[in-house]
């Protein structure tokens, strides 16, 4: 068996895990995991764009003020004001670092509106590419650094801890013939930037790789999972059968999209914010519609310059025969990001030694209930900085790899399990849930489990599914029929499973 050593592991090459590199890179070498190359990861493919109060009638504290208010009483609000108050200082980082913001007709960084937010505060890049932009620049930054040596198509199966429970490696197996399997060993610290679960859903935004891994990894090394029940559902994705959803970010609502339906009505009016309310209240507002055999829209055709504003968009609705300044776009929803996950102070840092989880996967206190609109990049960036000032005195303590102890490792899924998995978790914890569906989501994956007892994405799904039973409460983008008022008396109260708990 291969064996690789350096002095951090980071399983994940979105955002997060890629400017961690870059970072960390300066401290020692640095082992870069993935499933899959960057180009098919949640960052990647961002459209809507990045968070920063940088405009003259906008601060922090109204950026904090917005995400708490999404979040619903689950957010911590030091940590959400940490997170506001960096934004400016690392968007600027960015864009000195050659990310091309898109800019008005003053040579100064445009400032787009999304959902929730009570400020133009949002850049883009490329119009609708963003993720795609900043992507490009930081994997260009990483290239021929000699401190970061890349493995892709690699599956990390299990983390290696030794006889006192620290992680001090990780188990992968290669996903392309031979199928070898490889020991990686880490001198100061594994870090998890491993994404979301969107691929556990029958639709989502999400690329193939998102199918918990990080979730159930961090499950069987005894880590603390949080709020898991919170799955966000983006309310706008193209929906024309036989074609996967696609992404319309929220920033067309912000440039004049509205939303109809197939009689031409505005299905969002008599809202406060209109079509620009939180993700939870539209998306609630298109499956209600959805539910009663009416198709809905996103009518475009007021917004000028369509193509040039949302060059992606556009060409992938002419893919699908749709012209957006001629023709309504049909949509539904379709599950996005999770707010939940891995328990992590800012700086990544778990309640198991030497794991960390930065990004998508981690559950810091920021999102709550419901995560505002463009915070997502905005957190791989802060998480990535605040894990390498922290590891900056973290690793003089440097580990050795004595006494190693290998759980069981998962065992990667089966297209067919995916597929089973899909069907129950959308049947079972989509936008609206109740008792009666999540217990029998829970005996279903029960019973397939018992053939694929090591499954991670079987894991991932029945911890998700037995938080949401849990909560009972509707609270930000968790929607219980059965229970669907929300319930002061659970203010910040967190929904937290672990191994040892279960």
């Amino acid at each position: 068996m291969m064996v690789l050593d350096a002095d951090f592991i980071i399983v994940g090459s979105g955002l997060a895990g890629s400017v961690a590199a870059y970072l960390l890179s300066d401290q020692g070498n640095v082992l870069l995991l993935s499933k899959a190359l960057p180009i098919e990861s949640n960052s990647f493919a961002a459209q809507g764009g990045i968070a920063a109060a940088i405009g003259p009638d906008d601060g922090a504290k109204l950026h904090a003020k917005d995400t708490l208010e999404a979040g619903a009483e689950l957010c911590d609000s030091e940590v959400v004001a940490y997170l506001t108050e960096m934004a400016p200082k690392l968007v600027y980082w960015l864009r000195d670092i050659g990310v091309p913001f898109d800019k008005n007709s003053r040579g100064e960084i445009s400032l787009g509106l999304e959902g929730a937010h009570s400020r133009r505060r949002i850049l883009h890049a490329g119009g609708d590419a963003t993720g795609r932009k900043i992507m490009e620049t930081v994997t260009a930054a990483l290239e021929n650094n000699p401190r970061i040596q890349r493995v892709a198509n690699v599956q990390v199966l299990s983390l290696i801890q030794n006889q006192g429970k620290r992680v001090i490696g990780a188990l992968g197996q290669l996903n392309q013939e031979p199928f070898e399997h490889i020991k990686f060993y880490a001198r100061h610290a594994v870090i998890l930037a491993t994404g979301g679960i969107g691929q556990l859903f029958q639709r989502t935004t999400n690329p193939s790789g998102a199918t918990g891994d990080g979730i159930a990894l961090a499950y069987h090394a005894g880590a603390s999972l949080r709020d898991l029940e919170f799955v966000q559902f983006h309310p706008t994705t193209l929906d024309v059968e036989g074609y996967p959803a696609f992404l319309i970010s929220e920033a067309v609502r912000g440039a004049g999209a509205t939303l109809v339906n197939h009689l031409g009505e505005a299905i969002m009016e008599g809202y406060p914010q209109g079509d620009l309310e939180p993700r939870d209240v539209v998306a609630r507002a298109i499956y209600s519609n959805l539910q009663q055999g009416n198709r809905v829209y996103l009518d475009c055709r007021a917004i000028q310059d369509f193509a040039t504003k949302f060059p992606t968009i556009f060409e992938q609705c002419i893919l699908y025969g749709i012209n957006p300044t001629e023709n309504l776009i049909p949509v539904s929803p379709a599950a996005h990001f999770m707010m939940g996950g891995i328990v992590a102070e800012i700086n990544g840092k778990t309640d198991v030694s030497g794991l960390y989880a930065i990004g998508e996967v981690a559950s810091t206190g920021v999102h709550g209930a419901n995560r505002l609109a463009s915070n997502s990049l905005l957190e791989c960036l802060v998480m990535a900085f605040a894990l390498a000032e922290h590891m900056d005195f973290e690793r003089q303590n440097e580990h050795n790899f004595e006494e190693p102890n290998l759980s069981v490792p998962l065992i990667p899924d089966s297209q067919e399990v995916l597929e089973i998995v899909k069907t129950v978790m959308w049947e079972a914890a989509g936008i609206v849930r109740d008792k009666h569906a999540i217990k029998n989501g829970l005996n279903k994956l029960t019973i397939v489990q018992q053939h694929n007892p090591y499954s991670p994405a079987i894991c991932a799904a029945r911890l998700v599914l037995q938080s949401a039973l849990s909560r009972q409460e509707s609270r930000g983008a968790h929607f219980r029929s059965d229970f669907p008022k929300l319930d002061p008396r659970l203010d910040h109260v967190f929904t937290v499973v672990s191994f040892e708990l279960e």
